[in-house]
Order: structure tokens, then C-alpha cells, then sequence
């Protein structure tokens, strides 16, 4: 006989609230269905409603009743990533969950035995670990989901139901529980059923007759019949947390501190399914107007808070929003963290993770089109890179592998390991002893050259120059002249008078001079 696991969060919206504000937790809080003065209070907490807070209060009602009551509009996404969260937590003991429409979650119990000695253990187990995440939940355990439900919204914690004795745990309990709808609620008042175990004694042909088809369903789960299917939660691809204020926040740094707070709930739950974010969409919402979106893209998929918060501030100080925010709204893209599989005779390089963190940091820092990997472009121009995305290595060294590099590639690659490795000549042709590498400036720096009788006299750059002591040249390069992007170059090297030898070049199509690089 299966066994079903069930945890209820009591007044789901306001621990929403206090989930993304732990300052809040003992504060008097009502819920509010508007921001307007005459909103009617949906949900409270313990601490307001020991002060007389009631639901179906007016928001200055409530205002008069209790002072200092802090009273905040519903969140429909932060009530959804409360429940979503719960069910993700509850994910890590089994891989069957459902979560349903109003946040409560289901858990199939079998097979909890490798985990746990008792139902009892795992019971208390799911509500520690959601305790974690900020969510206090009630749970039960029983032989069906009706069963489970009602046992985890008496017990105040913990609640396990033994096999074969739900009948007897069901039969005191208020029929209202299993919440029939009005008209049937009526009919079982005046027939004088206000337990769970009268409406089970009742025949169910006759209640069938006399209530419908939602009489015999409400009669089947009043006798523990309870037949129906977990409707199990596949792996979230996207993971969203929201949380709305009472107030406007017109400043960054306010508003990147509850960011942080929405960006560690969310490295949270990416953590229970072994997660990362590939990217990151945040919605500033305002009072008046359209809301501000921001697309953020890792240069890996990460789950470092910080990483994120890095990246979400670069965005936010170049384009900062011009209205005050009263919301903030995240949708995290998922991506699995890939599996690197180790070498038997190079060390082990830096986990997936924190290469990850890595490259978010320096895009941050330097720019996403700054970050990544070099490669050749099909092009004969001798400078001719460019900046790819970041793979790691085992992937870069599988696409090797498999993908040929074109011919003319591989020729103009050796034609410049061979040109950097050439023996130089000075201006009189006597051949150097040594062979040196070019350390390439990226972007060539622009110089001024003086002559002098129709020869290289001075050479200025920034952060160099002197006067000519050596030249060898000129080296003309010239080609795609079929593309709208030819080149034409006279290129020299030169040691001046500073003891260093550079690279340099005259662009005969721009009339301009550039250092390409110094030789070490």
C-alpha cells in the first residue's frame, strides 16, 4: 500500500512575505488584496491577529486595530516560489512530487527506507529542511493524499497515521475539512453530518443519488478511498523568485540589498537539483508604468550568488531605472553543471563551479565580449583573432577532435609560427644569433615616426619611443583585396634607442603608423 507525504505551509502568503524579509518574522503582517486603503485583509500572522487582526478587514481597519501592523499587497509569483521552493526541497528525499495549485505538496514515501529508519524521520527531516529555506510547514503521512492532507493540517508538525487506522483518524474530524462546496455543505448540515465518520457511515448509493457526482467523490474520500494519482513535478527549467514591497525604493543600494536576498533564495534552490543559471532575467516593477526588464547572461552557467549580484549591479549602474521600484521579479534559466571526467596523468583543473564563477567575475569586470577563448578566423590578415565563447577543455579538446580545421587555416597558422620565428636581419643584412617571440599589442598601438633623409629617424607610442638604432624592412603584406575590408601594410623591425626591439607598420590605406608588438 502506497504512503504519501504532505507539507502544508499555515498562511502560505505570509511566509511568502517573510521568506525574501526575515525582519519581518515577528512583526505584525497582514496581507493585503490591493494597495489601496480599502483593501480587505486576506492573511495574517499569528502576531497581528493577537492583536484583533481579522480576514475580511478594510487595510486602515486593520491600520486602527493594531498600530504598527505592517500591511503588504498579495504576491501571486512570491506565493508560487514559496510552494515551488517547498516542493523543490522535498525533491531531495524522493522523485516523486506534486505540487498543487494552492502550495501544498505531495511526496511519495516509497522506497524512503535508504534514507531513513522511520516515516516519523522523514517527516521531521522535510520540515528541518525547509525550515532551512525559510518556510515552516506542517506535515503528515498516510495512506492517501486525503488522508496525508488532513493529518499535516492537525498536527501542528509532525503527524504520521498509522497503516490500517485512518478510518479512525478521519472519523472525528469536521466535515468542512474536506472542503465541500456550499450547496453540499448545506444539505449535509441539515441531514445533521458534521463529522468525517457520519458522511462515511452513510451509504453510498443513496449519497450518490441524493448529491451528485461531487456528493459520491466527497463520500469516497470521507472513507479514505482516495484513488487518485501524484501528478509528479519534472525538474524546473526556469526558477522564479518575486517579492513585492509596501514602499518605493528610488536608490541602488537598497535595491541590489533585496536583490541579494532574492539571488541567494534562488542559489538555494538551484542547489537542490545540482543546478546553474545560464541566465538571468529581472523585472524592476513600478507604481506608474512599464517595468524595467534586464537581461543578464553569465559568460558560464553559475550558481554563486555573488557572481550574479555582480552581474545584475553592472547592469544596473549602466542603466539605472528612472522611476522608483516597488517589486522585483527574477526568472533563472536552468542548465545542468556539466561532468568532467579526470585524467590519469595531467592534475585535475578547477571544478565546473568555480571556473564558472571565474569567467562571470571577469565579464563583469572587463565585459562580456572581453571574455572567452581565442581562435583563427578564416582570413589571410595577419592579426586576424577573435574572442569566442568560454568552453572548457574537454569539450574544446572533443570538437578538435572532431571538427578539421580548413587547409588554408592551417597554412596561414604556420606561415606565422614560421614568420615569428624567423632570423631577423638588421639594416645591413647580417643575420641575428637568436630567435625571438613577438609579445603582439591587441589593439595595435598608433605612433608617430619621424624621418629623416627618406629613413626612420624617431619612433614615439604611448609608453615608448626613441630613436632608430637598427632597422630591417620594409616587409610589404597585401591581399582581400575582394573584400570591402582590404589591407595594404609596409611592415619594419626597429630597435630604438630604449633597448627594445619592436613590430611596427605603416597602413598605406589610412597613411597611418602602428606598433603590432614587441619581441621579448
Amino acid at each position: 500500500m502506497a504512503r504519501i507525504a504532505c507539507a502544508w505551509v499555515p498562511e502560505l502568503a505570509v511566509t511568502a512575505v517573510v521568506r525574501a524579509r526575515p525582519e519581518l518574522r515577528d512583526a505584525p503582517l497582514a496581507i493585503t488584496d490591493g494597495r489601496a486603503a480599502h483593501s480587505v485583509v486576506i492573511a495574517a500572522s499569528t502576531a497581528a491577529r493577537a492583536t484583533g487582526v481579522r480576514d475580511g478587514m478594510t487595510a486602515a481597519h486593520a491600520r486602527v486595530v493594531c498600530d504598527g501592523v505592517v500591511v503588504m499587497p498579495y504576491a501571486a509569483e512570491a506565493v508560487h516560489a514559496a510552494g515551488a521552493t517547498l516542493a523543490d526541497v522535498a525533491a531531495t528525499l524522493g522523485p516523486r512530487v506534486e505540487l498543487s495549485d494552492d502550495g501544498t505538496v505531495y511526496l511519495d514515501c516509497e522506497g524512503s527506507a535508504a534514507l531513513c529508519a522511520s516515516e516519523a524521520e522523514l517527516a521531521t527531516i522535510l520540515a528541518a529542511r525547509a525550515r532551512r529555506h525559510g518556510l515552516t510547514v506542517w506535515v503528515g503521512i498516510a495512506g492517501s493524499k486525503v488522508a496525508a492532507r488532513l493529518a499535516a493540517r492537525e498536527s501542528g508538525g509532525v503527524r504520521v497515521v498509522p497503516r490500517a487506522e485512518e478510518h479512525a483518524f478521519l472519523a472525528p474530524l469536521a466535515v468542512e475539512l474536506l472542503d465541500p462546496d456550499p450547496e453540499t455543505r448545506a444539505t449535509l448540515a441539515s441531514w445533521g453530518v458534521t463529522r468525517i465518520g457520519d458522511l462515511a457511515r452513510l451509504p453510498a448509493g443513496d449519497v450518490a443519488h441524493r448529491l451528485g457526482p461531487a456528493g459520491a467523490l466527497l463520500a469516497r474520500r470521507a472513507r479514505g478511498e482516495d484513488d487518485e494519482l501524484l501528478r509528479c513535478r519534472a525538474t524546473p527549467a526556469t526558477i522564479i523568485e518575486a517579492i513585492t514591497l509596501e514602499y518605493e525604493i528610488d536608490r541602488l543600494e537598497p535595491l541590489l540589498f533585496l536583490m541579494r536576498r532574492l539571488l541567494d533564495q534562488l542559489a538555494s534552490r538551484l542547489a537542490l537539483h545540482g543546478l546553474a543559471c545560464a541566465t538571468l532575467d529581472v523585472t524592476l516593477e513600478r507604481e506608474r508604468g512599464a517595468a524595467y526588464p534586464r537581461h543578464v547572461v553569465p559568460a558560464a552557467p553559475s550558481a554563486d550568488a555573488k557572481v550574479l549580484l555582480t552581474l545584475v549591479r553592472a547592469h544596473l549602474e549602466r542603466e539605472p531605472p528612472d522611476d522608483a521600484v516597488t517589486g522585483l521579479h527574477i526568472v533563472a534559466a536552468t542548465a545542468r553543471i556539466r561532468a568532467t571526467q579526470l585524467d590519469l596523468f595531467r592534475p585535475n583543473g578547477p571544478s565546473a563551479v568555480a571556473l564558472a564563477a571565474t569567467i562571470a567575475r571577469l565579464a563583469a569586470l572587463c565585459g562580456a565580449d572581453r571574455v572567452g577563448r581565442p581562435v583563427a578566423l578564416d582570413s589571410h590578415r595577419p592579426d586576424a583573432t577573435a574572442v569566442a565563447d568560454f568552453t572548457d577543455p574537454a569539450t574544446a579538446h572533443h570538437s578538435a577532435r572532431n571538427d578539421a580545421m580548413p587547409a588554408h587555416t592551417c597554412r596561414a597558422i604556420a606561415d606565422s609560427a614560421r614568420a615569428s620565428t624567423c632570423i631577423a636581419t638588421d639594416s645591413d643584412g647580417v643575420p641575428a644569433d637568436a630567435r625571438v617571440a613577438l609579445r603582439a599589442f591587441r589593439p595595435p598601438v598608433v605612433l608617430e615616426v619621424f624621418e629623416s633623409a627618406g629613413r626612420l629617424d624617431y619612433v614615439r607610442g604611448r609608453g615608448f619611443g626613441g630613436r632608430v638604432v637598427h632597422l630591417a624592412g620594409p616587409w610589404r603584406l597585401r591581399g582581400e583585396w575582394w573584400t570591402t575590408d582590404p589591407y595594404d601594410r609596409e611592415y619594419y623591425d626597429v630597435e630604438l634607442t630604449d633597448g627594445a626591439l619592436y613590430r611596427i607598420f605603416h597602413d598605406r590605406r589610412t597613411r597611418q603608423w602602428l606598433a603590432d608588438g614587441m619581441y621579448d
